[in-house]
């Protein structure tokens, strides 16, 4: 059984009140698409049924457009150890991100190439594999802990592997020779060396099983367990995300200036070591501390019984359908065979099990079956989030990564190449866009509690979209030309319009990044394959990020720089409008309320 597919919200409302009215009397967008996606998907994923898709569809509906309700208490001992999970592996996560370029630098002096392949081929199966790890994690929905565990082992042992081939690099003496220019050992003309540019290639496999595990991870922890453990309540799921995404900031920030400390007071072998050892002893406590917070968030373990349940019934029910056209097409057969002038023949049991032995397949129709599969399933998926409404919210999170205006590896070469800003002043500004996020992550849930998520996510773009134009006015105005001899030399003001208008507006981007993650949390909830799309926002930012490199790449001078900044002031613009116009209108019937405005009175007299 599916559900009907009703008309969207199109309707312009003047308040609140009346507009939950006019909503509730139509059909949500997600009840519809919940049906639709039944229809496309077969038999992967059990359908929770049309009552139960429509109102909690409607529900969370009601959730995303309202300000937030419900009780924020939660296990606190579970909380903290679930907390320390999610440091140790966005630590872990963050330190190998900075490390990795550092180390490849350093071995293969003369070129950044083997970190622009490394990058490269990472996001790249970040953004083609990223939904299929969702999909596992839906697959195995009814076995939530030992699957965030598989992910969890597989993260340190990819990395682990990772720091072990860095070792061998390091401490071989031929292959750190031959790693020299480029691969290419002491003579900088020479061919390239096989066996280094070989244990490259597999640093970079392993790198995609670490950033692929990851993404595992995030799904399965920081969406799906969160969901779960707030119970419905928004004010729960607002501060379990608040906690991960704080430990996301500050690992962000401190993991860096860790590996840069451990770089500047050892050497890169010993650097590794150390690297290598914290990753082995946080594995022990990560795969413990999760199966304590499994135990003791027993909510966990009742959403695995309510889907086994489900799938159970959806068994029973395909049983029966598949009977029932088993026994129509015996009653026809047997009122043919009356007919029969000779008796059927009798066809040895031997004979009857070799023609039921299907025949076996190539290698190559193996794989050519197995590629065309992940195809096909990737397509629905993609197909089925595009039709969803929460989509264009995805879109925009998606367009925010294309943005060059954040201390990543590009902005900060251009500050290094193009100014004379020290490098102790460079991390103390990091730091204050760092605690200015970190502020960002106080206000949305003030934000949502007043006035509800969509409308927090309207706000909050505004926000990061208004102080980010002064520092792109900043890359364009004061800047001396490069003829002068002073050109890295930039007046006070401009520095202060730079640094002001990046570090107000990461308030507005961790507030937007919150509410749109509690609103793709609650918008896919009840939906069977919800890990599966909720992964495909992964690839969508991987995605845009990519594009962010490719910004840099075409206008790659230093002095071109502010031109690239100026096209992610426009991502960040168009973002704005998507959302508000796009998603936001959608959702809420409306973009500004007329009454509050005087005009609702004045354009009805103005339409008699």
């Amino acid at each position: 059984m599916t559900c009907q597919s009703g008309p969207t919200i199109e309707a312009e409302v003047s308040g609140n009140t009346d507009h939950q009215a006019s909503r509730k009397a139509h059909a949500t967008p997600e009840a519809g698409q919940f049906g639709q996606d039944h229809l496309e998907g077969g038999a992967r994923a059990p359908s929770p049924g049309p009552s139960v898709a429509s109102s909690s569809s409607l529900a969370d509906a009601d959730q995303i457009i309202n300000p937030s309700t419900g009780p924020r208490d939660l296990d606190t001992k579970a909380t903290i150890l679930l907390s320390i999970q999610h440091v140790s592996s966005s630590w872990g996560y963050r330190s190998a991100e900075f490390a990795y370029p550092l180390f490849m630098v350093e071995l293969f002096t003369g070129t950044l190439l083997p970190a622009s392949i490394y990058g490269f081929v990472t996001t790249a199966a970040a953004i083609l594999l990223s939904g299929s790890t969702g999909h596992l994690i839906d697959k195995y929905a009814t076995t939530k802990l030992r699957t965030v565990r598989a992910f969890i082992l597989a993260q340190k042992i990819f990395l682990s592997a990772s720091y072990g081939l860095f070792l061998l690099l390091f401490l071989d003496q031929r292959l750190r020779e031959n790693s020299r220019n480029g691969g290419r050992g002491p003579d900088p003309n020479g061919k390239l060396n096989l066996d280094s540019w070989g244990v490259f290639a597999a640093i970079t496999f392993l790198g995609c099983g670490v950033i692929l595990s990851n993404v595992g991870v995030s799904v399965g922890v920081e969406r799906d367990w969160v969901t779960i453990i707030a119970k419905g309540s928004s004010a729960r799921l607002t501060r379990l995300n608040a906690i991960m995404r704080r430990i996301d900031l500050l690992s962000n920030l401190l993991s860096p200036l860790f590996v840069s400390l451990l770089t500047t007071t050892t050497s890169n072998s010993v650097t590794v070591l150390i690297l290598l050892g914290i990753c082995a002893l946080s594995t022990v406590f990560e795969l413990l501390f999760i199966g304590i917070v499994y135990r003791r968030f027993s909510a966990l373990a009742e959403e695995e019984a309510r889907i086994r349940q489900r799938q159970e019934e959806s068994e029973k029910e395909n049983f029966r359908t598949r009977q029932q056209g088993n026994d129509g097409a015996g009653r026809e057969g047997g009122g043919d065979s009356g007919n029969l002038a000779y008796p059927p023949r009798r066809i040895p049991k031997e004979l009857k099990l070799i023609g039921r032995l299907p025949p076996i397949p190539s290698w190559p129709g193996l794989v050519g079956k197995g590629m065309k599969g992940w195809v096909l399933n990737e397509f629905h998926d993609w197909k089925t989030f595009s039709r969803l409404p929460i989509f264009l919210s995805s879109v925009c999170i998606s367009l925010l990564y294309m943005s060059v205006l954040s201390f990543d590896s590009t902005f900060l070469a251009y500050l290094k190449s193009e100014t004379r800003y020290s490098d102790a002043f460079i991390a103390g500004m990091r730091a204050a866009c760092v605690v200015a996020g970190l502020m960002g992550t106080v206000v949305m849930p003030f934000l949502e509690k007043k006035i509800g998520l969509v409308r927090t996510g309207s706000y909050s773009l505004w926000m990061e979209l208004l102080p980010l134009a002064l520092a792109v006015a900043a890359l364009f105005a004061g800047v001396p030309k490069s003829t002068s001899p002073n050109y890295r030399q930039r007046p006070e003001w401009n520095t202060g319009l730079l640094f002001t208008g990046l570090a107000l507006s990461r308030i507005g981007l961790w507030s937007f990044d919150l509410a749109q993650l509690a609103q793709v949390q609650k918008a896919l909830d009840e939906h069977p394959r919800k890990n599966s799309l909720m992964a495909l926002q992964f690839s969508l930012q991987n995605l845009f990020d990519l594009g962010h490199y490719g910004l840099t790449l075409g206008w790659s001078s230093p002095g071109q720089f502010k031109y690239a900044a100026a096209v992610s002031y426009g991502a960040v613009g168009l973002a704005t409008m998507i959302y508000i116009f796009g998603y936001a209108r959608r959702m809420r019937g409306h973009v500004i309320h007329l009454d509050r405005l005087g005009l609702e009175r004045l354009l009805g007299r103005k339409d008699q």
